[in-house]
């Protein structure tokens, strides 16, 4: 049955992801998790198994989240055979989730020893406070290294709650994960007591606590989201507009570089005619070239920027001394170009192979396995554009799932924040709205306008309070248009003395029997 409850919990909080629209139901998927934990604590044979339920859990959610990596089969364009593409398809969907799940495993172990602390036996209500911080600290920590994948985050599930994500520009996202999990864990321990003890008391009380909780963060989104509008509607405006080509990675009716170039920008002159925008930003890797390297190329861009008036961000490739890059520029009317911006997070298995000796003498058809031919080098500083429009800041597709590259983008003066994206990988799937979930996040944290340019969708225009304030739908072609960790560091020292009080005390019991 403890397996049963485990499972029902990890799938419903992943389809969470998928389903952001109706995502407020997070705030109910984890207490069966919380059910388990807190009835096993009781079993005083129980210990290192919470890390098995963890794991268990751990893999079952992430298989949720990451369903939509079925999407890239058959990859016959990189010339795979059917078992060959469904190794890969494999590897990338289940492979992710046995490697994060080492992590999540970690905070259920964790939650489950201080349930049975002396300590959290006498105030189980600490519990709470202590779980949702130690989720915090396992969220960061998917921030960290080569392999970092912090795509699950249970923030993102709350898109579209816009009250709700507010007080991330004052607290930063992993606020909204730490109420997710408090509000989970609050209504898990109110439903024991009353199942297993009949505490109507105790119960009501969790409930009360739970209710608090999720009101008081909406109360306060609702103040900020209230005056940041008032604030928004009387800042000086342009039109700003993000491109999406649809062009699709992989199908061989996208033409050359310069068509693609023609076909980018004659839908810039439209929205240019059209809207008067004056910053178009383009998609990842839209121009497969070196413009330091093709003049022809980039005198194109800049003539167009000159004639037109207009800013112009775009992507392409850098092949430098120390590695081969994914970039982004910025050209303005006065023919100067600001950048290149290296991308920071270059996709594992997609954009480069870790542990590469290894696993290709496994699967040595994983040769060929990015698009662009060569392995990306990571870029290592976040920069922002220098244009007649202000400071621009940047990202590059996975690099809207790192929170700290708008932190250090808004402290060198962004104004406006980009992103260029490539994710036609995935076709109409939910690893497009998934991903655009990050970028809404991104714009609240910073208060910053986010527009995003992706190949075939989901391309979106984002105010500073997270509203899609236009959008253009997958697999079309358009434009959208329209005119620090402190909080990490504080449930870092709850976890911290969570476990120094309950050994404290576990100590002072010890010398009271004595």
């Amino acid at each position: 049955m403890a397996f049963l409850f485990l499972a029902v919990s990890a799938v419903l909080t992943g389809l969470c992801f998928a389903f952001y629209k109706v995502g407020f139901l997070a705030f109910f998927t984890l207490i069966p998790l919380f059910y388990v934990l807190i009835k096993e604590a009781e079993n005083p044979k129980r210990k290192f198994g919470f890390y098995g339920y963890g794991y268990f859990f751990g893999v079952l959610f992430h298989a949720a989240v990451f369903y939509w990596f079925v999407y890239q089969y058959p990859l016959e364009y990189l010339n795979f055979t059917k078992g060959e593409a469904v190794a890969y398809v494999a590897l990338s969907w289940f492979g992710t989730g046995f490697i994060l799940s080492v992590i999540t495993a970690l905070w259920v172990f964790l939650t489950g020893l201080f349930l049975k602390s002396g300590i959290c036996k006498k105030h189980k209500w600490l519990f709470i406070p202590f779980t949702a911080s130690l989720y915090v600290l396992t969220e960061y920590s998917f921030t960290l290294g080569s392999l970092a994948a912090p795509w699950a985050r249970l923030a993102v599930t709350q898109q579209s709650n816009i009250f709700g994500i507010q007080t991330a520009s004052v607290f930063g996202s992993y606020f909204i994960s730490f109420m997710i999990v408090a509000v989970n864990a609050a209504l898990a321990y109110g439903l024991y007591e009353l199942v297993k003890r009949r505490d109507k008391k105790t119960a009501l009380i969790c409930l009360v606590c739970s209710a608090s909780l999720f009101l008081s963060n909406m109360g306060a989104g609702a103040a900020l989201y209230a005056h940041d509008e008032s604030v928004s509607a009387k800042r000086p405006a342009y039109t700003a507009a993000a491109l999406q080509g649809n062009v699709v990675s992989g199908r061989n009716d996208a033409g050359g570089l310069y068509d693609i170039l023609d076909r980018f920008f004659t839908m810039a002159d439209e929205e240019i005619n059209e809207s008067g925008a004056k910053l178009i930003v383009m998609p990842e890797g839209g121009f497969s070239t070196d413009i330091g390297k093709n003049q022809s190329v980039k005198r194109y861009i800049l003539d167009f920027c000159r004639e037109r008036d207009v800013v112009v961000i775009f992507g392409c490739y850098e092949y430098a001394d120390d590695g081969f890059y994914n970039v982004t520029w910025c050209a303005s009317p006065d023919g100067t170009l600001s950048g290149p911006y290296r991308k920071q997070h270059p996709v594992p298995f997609g954009e480069f192979t870790p542990a590469k000796d290894i696993i290709l003498k496994l699967m040595p058809f994983l040769e060929d396995v990015t698009d662009i031919g060569d392995e990306l080098s990571a870029g290592n500083e976040s920069v922002v554009f220098d244009s007649s429009l202000g400071k621009l800041g940047a990202f590059i597709c996975f690099d809207s799932a790192f929170e700290n590259i708008g932190y250090e983008d808004t402290a060198q003066g962004a104004t406006v924040l980009t992103e260029s994206t490539n994710d036609s990988w995935w076709m109409d799937s939910a690893q497009l709205y998934e991903h655009n979930g990050h970028a809404v996040l991104r714009a609240v944290e910073s208060r910053r306008f986010m527009v995003r340019s992706s190949q075939a969708g989901y391309s979106t225009v984002i105010s500073p309070t997270g509203r899609i304030l236009s959008g253009v739908e997958p697999l079309t072609a358009g434009f959208a248009h329209r005119t620090p960790y402190l909080f990490p560091g504080l449930c870092l020292s709850a976890v911290c003395g969570g476990f120094i009080w309950a050994f404290t005390d576990k100590i002072k019991r010890k010398k009271s029997q004595i």
